[in-house]
């Protein structure tokens, strides 16, 4: 839940590069893709940025696997 509650934070503040650099640093899976889910149903200002650096990382994670 830390994670979501950062990103919103700074999705509050309009800091996109802040949101999307907490979410290319996150390594739980499952807590990038709880955000992924949560940034897709609102209607949050922002988020397009913030859910392309989540898939990313999601991404970089599969491919660690």
């Amino acid at each position: 839940m830390g994670l979501t509650v950062d990103v919103l934070q700074e999705l509050d503040l309009h800091d996109l590069q802040a949101a999307a650099r907490a979410a290319l640093q996150e390594t739980n899976a499952i807590a990038l893709i709880e955000l992924l889910e949560m940034l897709w149903s609102c209607d949050v200002e922002g988020a397009n940025a913030v859910i392309d650096a989540v898939l990313q990382r999601l991404q970089q994670l599969r491919a660690l696997r």
